[in-house]
């Protein structure tokens, strides 16, 4: 027999084996699903509270399906952040057991990480595993032990959950000023000054476009750097004009709401830059 006739002989024979061996295998049970941390739906909650030692305690609540923070900022809050923290609810937990409250240094839980607040439910964060550093952490009178996937966000100040947005949802603008150009509606047209003939109708809906769409980088405390200047804007139907003082420095431009003390990090200086009229 050919030799190249015997070693697709022996292929067959292996295919077969292995056939075989697969059909009269058991089949392996499907591991059971881990209950979640906690049977909070998501949608049901409306109000969530953060203390941790990186800054004071900060609130934020469902307003009309809308995230605001209620202190210590009362500013629009970062909606998308929030959806992510929430995943906490239904996180699986690996292992879970009664506290035992004569060794809460053990766990961590002496002097928490954190705590957070979901409407009335209260979970602490304590310290880790010392062989897989899973996280502990207790609500009410029971531990669990889950995935350590959300410090980055249980130790967050109060600035990382605002909004980045320099505007809250559905704003309008009815006039702009900075140091250097004003842009204002006049009869039911955009008119700028100083005028320029180059400068088109749609450059002006263009430019007040970007700052109601604009996400700046960051939001953190404000310096209390002197700044260069001022940027009014009057949004419709509000009373009271958004004030921004402008800070160049070596971290880029910022736009610094004084009466909040928060500095808005720009991603440019384009914002600033008079509307021009594309070639």
């Amino acid at each position: 027999m050919k030799r190249q006739t015997l070693i697709n002989l022996f292929l067959l024979l292996s295919v077969l084996v292995l056939g075989f061996f697969a059909w009269f295998s058991p089949v392996e049970q499907e591991q059971p699903k881990q209950a979640p941390l906690t049977g909070l739906n998501s949608v049901a909650i409306k109000r969530i509270k953060i203390h941790n030692n990186n800054g004071p305690e900060f609130e934020m609540q469902r307003v009309a399906g809308k995230w605001q923070m209620v202190k210590p900022y009362p500013v629009p809050a970062n909606g998308p952040r929030i959806d992510i923290l929430m995943d906490l609810l239904s996180t699986p937990q690996v292992d879970s057991f009664p506290v035992p409250t004569e060794r809460l240094a053990e766990f961590g839980l002496e002097k928490p990480l954190a705590v957070v607040t979901f409407n009335d439910t209260q979970i602490t964060f304590g310290g880790t595993h010392p062989y897989n550093y899973r996280r502990y952490v207790r609500i009410e009178n029971q531990l669990y032990l889950i995935n350590d996937i959300f410090p980055h966000h249980v130790l967050a100040r109060a600035e990382d959950f605002i909004s980045h947005a320099l505007f809250p949802e559905n704003s309008q603008i009815s006039e702009i000023e900075t140091p250097e150009w004003h842009i204002f509606e006049t009869d039911g047209n955009w008119q700028m000054t100083p005028a320029s003939q180059e400068t088109s109708a749609e450059a002006l809906q263009n430019k007040l476009n970007s700052w109601l769409h604009t996400w700046v980088s960051k939001v953190s405390k404000a310096s209390g750097e002197a700044p260069s200047g001022e940027i009014v804007v009057q949004l419709k139907g509000v009373t009271e004009p958004t004030r921004f003082a402008i800070i160049r420095n070596k971290t880029g431009t910022l736009l610094v709401r004084e009466e909040l003390g928060l500095a808005y990090h720009l991603t440019s200086d384009n914002l600033l830059q008079a509307p021009v009229t594309p070639d």
